[in-house]
This record gives structure tokens, sequence and C-alpha cells, in this order.
């Protein structure tokens, strides 16, 4: 007669039976390993677009800063006007350099449907400067502050000076790394596209 204890020793090559609770913990780990791989590959997602540059075609990001008054100005309130969208600051020397050729083109266009905003990236302890630096340059077009890089991180910029050139739909036209003489035809062209009329002649005094 066979001895009913040595019919419950399970062979040496035999699979334990998989229980409920052990299907539960492979599936718990599963599905974790899942929302881990997921969370990176949103993470590197979001990364990548935080880097992504700002290029032609695509809508120009709005901003809220105020002016030299103290007046909050927000770039959508241009639209239907060509923007001349400019960042500098008052220890850039590329900056200073081009400045009046600016100032000659807003001189130029300013009765147009058009319209500068020279974003100063100015931080705390230089945005005393600001003031005096205008009045240096004789400058009369618009000027904002960016005292906490608010435009720095939609803009994603490089350095200073950047331009760029928006059209009225608020679409991004142009964009200028470094600096330019504004008083040059070639400088000029898409402004004179989007306004749709012939160059005026810009002398230089």
């Amino acid at each position: 007669m066979p001895d009913p204890k040595a019919a419950e020793v399970r062979r040496p090559d035999a699979a334990p039976l998989a229980g409920p609770s052990r299907i539960r913990r492979r599936l718990v780990v599963t599905i974790g390993g899942l929302a881990i791989l997921a969370l990176s590959f949103g993470v590197v997602w979001l990364q990548s677009s935080k880097y992504e540059p700002l290029t032609v075609g695509m809508t120009a990001p709005d901003f809220s800063l105020p002016d030299m008054a103290g007046k909050s100005q927000r770039l959508s309130d241009y639209r239907g006007k060509v923007v001349f969208l400019n960042f500098w600051a008052t220890w850039c020397k590329p900056c200073k350099e081009e400045m009046p050729s600016m100032q000659m083109m807003w001189e130029n266009f300013k009765t147009e449907d058009f319209v500068i905003l020279a974003v100063s990236m100015d931080r705390v302890t230089t945005k005393k400067d600001i003031p005096s630096f205008i009045e240096s340059m004789r400058l009369t077009f618009p000027v904002l502050t960016d005292s906490w890089g608010q435009t720095d991180k939609r803009y994603k910029l490089m350095g200073v000076p950047e331009t760029y050139i928006i059209d009225q739909d608020g679409v991004l036209r142009e964009k200028i790394i470094g600096p330019r003489d504004w008083t040059a035809r070639e400088s000029l062209d898409k402004i004179v596209q989007l306004l749709k009329k012939q160059p005026k002649s810009v002398s230089v005094n």
C-alpha cells in the first residue's frame, strides 16, 4: 500500500503553482515598471521641449512686462502691428552699438502699424542703470524691464542682443541673433514686406 506522505512529496523538477497572491505581486511589479518607464519618457520630453528654440512660423509667446513708467505692457495687445521685439542689457556692448540704428528705424516707422518693444534683461543689480542708458542714447521707443527673466525662459534666449520680428497675427517671421545695422536696407526687408510698403530712405546723421 503506497505511503500517503510519499505521495505529497513534489518532484524536484516540478514548478510551483502560482497562487492568486503571487499573480497579484507580479501584476503590481509590472504596472510599477511601466509607470516608471512612462515617467522617464515624460521627463525626457519635458526637458527637450524646455530647450527647444523658437523657430520662424511659431506663435510668439505672450508676456506682460512693465515699461519705464511702471505701466504693464502685454505683447498680445499689439496684435495688428508689426512688432520689433528686441532683448538687450545696459552692460551689453553690441546692444549699445545697434541702439542708434534702432532709434532711426523707430523714427522712420513709428507712424506705421509698427512698434518696437525693447526688453531690458538687466537684473536687480543693474536695473538702476537703465534710465541713464536711455537718456544717454536718446532713445524714444518703448523700453520694458524683465528683472526676473520671465521672457528669458519663454523665448529661450541664448544671449543679448536678440531680435524677433513678429507679424500682425503674432507669428514669428524673423529671428536675429546678435546686433545689426537697422539703417541697412537688407535689415529692413522683412519689416517693409510685412508692412506692405516701400522702404523709406534712412539717413545717418
